[in-house]
C-alpha cells in the first residue's frame, strides 16, 4: 500500500460514505436511524429503525431486494420464529439457491407490532445463477472426506445402558448436506459433510466436499475447545462400561456434598439408587444433569461416578464434583438470569464427562456434551474449574441461539461469549482458567477479560490475528470483545475514548440479548456491535447510558465511533485523524552497534502514528522500538517489511532502532506522521484530515510483554507467532543475573535451548531456531530470579 494510494481516501471520508448509503436506505424504507454496512460495500449488516410492515418475511425481501443488493428476487426460507419476553418477534430467514441453503448467508428480522424495526445478518446477492444439481451422491462426498482426514478412529455413540431409562444415546453417524459455499469470492456447490473424530484427536470436522468434483475445498474442526493450542496426539484406550445399577432399586433424588479441586467443600445435587449415589440430578427441569468419568480413557459418556455416603471426598471423584458443581451452577446461572431452561432453552439433559484421556490439556463442547481432561500438572491441572464449566456450556448455548460458525470473526465473537459468560457464572473476576492453568505459578490465567494480552490476545481489532491457524484466530481475536465486555461493566479510558461503566448485571443481559436474538451465524465483529448496541437499546432505551457504554466500548477497541450520550466520553468535536508530511529516517545502511532515538510529539493528542514508508532490518537481530511518552516500548518490528503504520495511544511516539556487531540493512524512512484529536492541534497551520483510520502493523513481539526502559518485573514476550523458521523471546529482566530458555512440547519433553547463562539487566532479544522442529504447539519456558514464566508458540510449515 502507498502513501498517495492511502491519502487518496481523504476524499471519501468514512462517515460521509456511512451518512450516503444510510440516506439512500430512506429511500427504500420508511425510516432508517442506523446502519452497518460490510466493509467497502454498500451492503448492509445492521439496520435499525422503521422498516415497514412485514406481511411475510418472503414479502420483505421480495419488495426490498435492491436493498439488499440483488437485481432480481431472493430465495429465502423462514428457519425459525420466536417471541421475547419484551412483546417482540424474531424470525430467522435461511437464503437458498434453488432451495439449496448458501452456507452462513443466515440473517433475522425483527418485529414490533407487525413492523419491522431492525434487521441484520449476512446475504449473499451474487449466490443467484448457481447450479445446484450435483454430479455425486453424499455417500460419495463422505467417502471423498473421509479420505482427506486420513487415518483416524471416529467416535461412536456408547451402546450401554442408561442408569433411567430417560438418555437417547448421541448420533455420531457422518452426515452430508448440499450447501452452496461462497470460496475464494465465487459460490461452489458443495456437501457439507459432518465427520465426528475421537482419536487421534477429538475433532468435529466441518468438510465441504465440491459437488461436481468430488475436490475438498474446505475445512474445519467446529469442536469448541478451552484451549487453542494444537493437541498432541494421544494414543487411544479401550472404552469403559457403564456401572449402570437396576431400574428397580432406584430411590430418587437427593442432596449430598464434596470435596472439590477449586471451589472448596460444596453441596450438590445426587440421586440414590441402591446404595450408591451417583453425581446426578434430575430436580431442574432436564431429564439428568449427570457427571460421569472417563477413567483416563476415550469413551464417551464414560461410567457413573458413585459414593457409599453421599460425601463424595475420594480423590478420582473430586474432579467430578467440579465439574457436576460447574453444570448446575451455569444451568442455574441461565435459568435465574436469563430465562433460559438448559442450553437449548427447552430444558436439553447435561452431561459431563471428567478424566478424559491421560495427561490431556483440554476441554471442550462436542455438540453433544462437555469433555474434560486431567491436564498434564505442567500446562495444566484438571480443567473442571468453575468458568471453565461455564465457558463450554455457553458453546452450547451459541449453537442453539446466534448459531456462530467456529471459524474467523464469528468464531472470535463464539469464544468470547463463553469467556464472557464465564465471568458472570464465577464473578470473582476476570480472568479464566486461573486455577488450573500453570497450576505451579500463582496469579495467571489462560486468558484475561481486563487485559486481554496478558494471554497473547489482541485487546484492538487493528491489531487482529488474520492467519488461518486456530480457525482463523478464535481463540486469539476473541480478546477483542473480552476487552469491550471488561470495558462495559468496569468503565474506564482506553485508547483515548471514555466508557461509563454499567456493571456486570447489565453487560451479561446485553450480550446474552445480542447472542440470542441478534447475532446469526455469520455475525463479523461490525455486526456484534450493531448487535449489542440494539440489545441495549431494547432493554435501557435509545438515549441510555447504557447504550453509550457499549457504543463507546467498541470504539476503544477500534470497532466503529462512540457516543456522546448518557455518559460517553467527552471533547471539543469529532474526533478525527489529521496527518503531516515530515520526515524520520536512519542512515542507510545504518552502522553496526547502532542505538538511535527519533521522537515525533503532538501535545494534546489521544494517539499519535508514524507511516514507514520504507523498512529493511537484519531479521530478529536489529530491531526497531516503537515507544510511547513515558519510553515504554509498544511494538517491535525487525526484517523486511511492505509499508505500514506503528500507533501509539499517547501523546508522543518515539522509533528507536537498535543494531548488532555485523550485518548491516538499509533502515528505515518515515515520510508522514499523523495524529487523532477532536481538535485541531496547530492553529496557524490547521493539519488536513487524514480521511480514513490508520492500522497498526502487528508487531512482531506481543505488546502485552514488552519491557520499559527501565524494568520494573520480569516478563517473557515470544514472536513472531506463529513461527516460521525462528522466532524470538524477548526477556525483560529487571536485575542482572543467570537466565535459562528452554522451549518444550506438549509432552514434556525439552527440544531446544535456546539460551544458559548470564544477562544483563533490561530488555534482550533470544533467537529461537525452529526450522527443525515439527508444525505444532510448543511452550517456550523463562528461568530467571527464581521465577519460572511460560509462552505458548504454534510452529507452522
Amino acid at each position: 500500500m502507498v502513501l498517495a494510494a492511502l491519502l487518496t481516501l481523504a476524499l471519501t471520508p468514512l462517515a460521509s460514505a456511512q451518512d450516503a448509503r444510510t440516506s439512500a436506505l430512506n429511500d427504500v424504507f420508511p425510516s432508517v436511524d442506523a446502519a452497518t454496512f460490510q466493509a467497502d460495500a454498500d451492503q448492509p449488516l445492521f439496520l435499525s429503525g422503521d422498516l415497514g410492515t412485514v406481511a411475510t418475511p418472503e414479502a420483505f425481501f421480495r419488495d426490498h431486494a435492491g436493498a439488499f443488493g440483488f437485481d432480481a428476487v431472493p430465495d429465502v426460507r423462514v428457519v425459525r420464529t420466536e417471541s421475547d419476553d419484551l412483546g417482540l418477534t424474531h424470525i430467522r430467514v435461511q437464503q437458498t439457491v434453488g432451495g439449496v441453503p448458501v452456507f452462513g448467508a443466515e440473517s433475522a428480522l425483527h418485529l414490533r407490532d407487525g413492523r419491522a424495526y431492525a434487521w441484520g445478518g449476512d446475504l449473499h446477492p451474487g449466490a443467484v445463477n448457481v447450479r445446484t444439481t450435483p454430479a455425486l451422491d453424499a455417500n460419495t462426498s463422505i467417502q471423498a472426506a473421509q479420505r482427506a482426514l486420513g487415518p483416524v478412529e471416529y467416535r461412536r455413540a456408547s451402546g450401554d445402558a442408561p442408569l433411567t431409562g430417560r438418555e437417547a444415546a448421541a448420533d455420531w453417524a457422518p452426515r452430508a448436506e448440499l450447501v452452496v459455499l461462497p470460496h475464494d469470492g465465487d459460490y461452489v456447490l458443495t456437501y457439507h459433510v459432518r465427520l465426528f473424530v475421537e482419536a487421534p484427536t477429538p475433532a468435529n470436522w466441518e468438510v465441504f466436499v465440491d459437488a461436481t468434483t468430488g475436490e475438498v475445498v474446505h475445512r474445519f474442526n467446529s469442536i469448541h475447545t478451552f484451549d487453542p493450542r494444537a493437541e498432541a496426539d494421544v494414543a487411544a484406550w479401550p472404552g469403559v462400561p457403564y456401572a449402570v445399577p437396576s431400574a428397580s432399586m432406584m430411590a430418587g433424588p437427593t442432596t449430598g456434598t464434596g470435596s472439590s479441586l477449586y471451589s472448596g467443600t460444596v453441596t450438590i445435587p445426587t440421586y440414590l439408587s441402591g446404595s450408591s449415589y451417583y453425581l446426578y440430578d434430575t430436580t431442574r427441569g432436564p431429564s439428568y444433569i449427570r457427571t460421569m468419568t472417563g477413567n483416563n480413557g476415550t469413551s464417551l459418556p464414560g461410567s457413573y461416578i458413585t459414593d457409599g455416603d453421599n460425601n463424595f471426598t475420594a480423590t478420582a471423584a473430586r474432579a467430578g464434583v467440579d465439574a457436576h458443581y460447574g453444570a448446575v451452577a451455569t444451568f442455574d446461572y441461565y435459568k435465574n438470569t436469563h430465562n433460559r431452561s438448559s442450553y437449548n432453552g427447552n430444558n436439553a439433559s447435561i452431561t459431563s464427562t471428567v478424566h478424559h484421556r491421560s495427561g490431556y490439556n483440554n476441554a471442550f463442547w462436542n455438540g453433544s456434551q462437555m469433555v474434560y481432561g486431567d491436564g498434564d500438572g505442567s500446562t495444566f491441572g484438571p480443567l473442571v474449574e468453575l468458568d471453565i464449566a461455564a465457558h463450554e456450556l455457553s458453546h452450547a448455548v451459541t449453537e442453539y441461539t446466534g448459531g456462530l460458525i467456529y471459524q474467523n470473526e464469528s468464531g472470535a465473537l463464539n469464544e468470547a461469549f463463553s469467556d464472557i459468560m464465564a465471568i458472570m457464572v464465577d464473578r470473582n473476576d476476570y480472568r479464566v482458567g486461573e486455577n488450573s492453568y500453570t497450576p505451579g505459578t500463582s496469579g495467571d490465567a489462560l486468558r484475561y477479560l481486563d487485559n486481554p494480552p496478558a494471554g497473547n490476545q489482541p485487546d484492538n481489532y487493528a491489531d487482529r490475528y488474520t492467519g488461518s491457524q486456530d480457525n482463523g484466530g478464535v481463540h486469539i481475536n476473541s480478546g477483542i470483545a473480552n476487552k469491550q465486555a471488561y470495558l462495559m461493566i468496569a468503565g474506564g479510558t482506553f485508547r483515548g475514548v471514555t466508557v461509563g461503566a454499567v456493571g456486570r448485571s447489565v453487560t451479561e443481559k446485553v450480550w446474552y440479548r445480542a447472542m440470542a436474538n441478534y447475532f446469526t451465524s455469520s455475525t463479523n465483529f461490525a455486526g456484534a456491535r450493531a448487535g449489542t448496541i440494539q440489545a441495549a437499546t431494547d432493554l435501557y432505551g435509545a438515549g441510555s447510558s447504557q447504550v453509550a457504554s457499549v457504543t463507546n466500548a467498541w470504539a476503544a477497541v477500534g470497532v466503529g465511533s462512540g457516543s456522546t450520550g448518557g455518559g460517553g466520553g467527552g471533547g471539543g468535536g469529532t474526533p478525527e485523524w489529521r496527518y503531516e508530511t515530515l520526515t524520520y529516517q536512519s542512515p542507510h545502511n545504518y552502522p553496526n552497534n547502532y542505538n538511535n532515538t527519533q521522537t515525533y510529539s503532538k501535545p494534546g493528542a489521544q494517539r499519535v502514528a508514524m507511516y514507514f514508508e520504507q523498512f529493511s532490518t537484519e531479521n530478529n537481530y536489529d530491531f526497531v522500538y516503537i515507544k510511547n511518552s513515558s519510553g515504554a516500548t509498544t511494538a517491535t518490528y525487525t526484517g523486511n517489511k511492505s509499508a505500514f503504520w506503528a500507533i501509539v495511544d499517547d501523546d508522543a511516539i518515539s522509533v528507536n532502532l537498535v543494531t548488532d556487531y555485523s550485518v548491516t540493512a538499509y533502515g528505515y524512512r518515515v515520510t508522514t506522521v499523523a495524529y487523532y484529536s477532536d481538535q485541531v492541534l496547530l492553529a496557524a497551520d490547521p493539519n488536513p484530515v487524514l480521511g480514513y483510520e490508520p492500522e497498526a502493523q502487528p508487531s512482531d513481539v506481543l505488546p502485552a510483554v514488552l519491557a520499559k526502559a527501565e524494568v520494573a518485573e520480569l516478563a517473557l514476550g515470544v514472536g513472531p507467532n506463529p513461527a516460521g523458521a525462528t522466532t524470538t523471546a524477548t526477556i525483560s529482566l529487571p536485575d542482572a543475573g543467570p537466565v535459562s530458555v528452554t522451549v518444550i512440547d506438549l509432552l514434556g519433553r525439552t527440544v531446544a535451548t535456546p539460551l544458559a547463562g548470564t544477562l544483563e539487566a533490561g530488555q534482550t532479544p533470544v533467537r529461537i531456531d525452529t526450522s527443525d522442529l515439527p508444525a505444532g504447539v510448543y511452550v517456550v519456558v523463562l528461568d530467571a530470579a527464581g521465577q519460572r514464566l511460560t509462552r505458548q508458540v504454534t510452529v507452522v510449515r
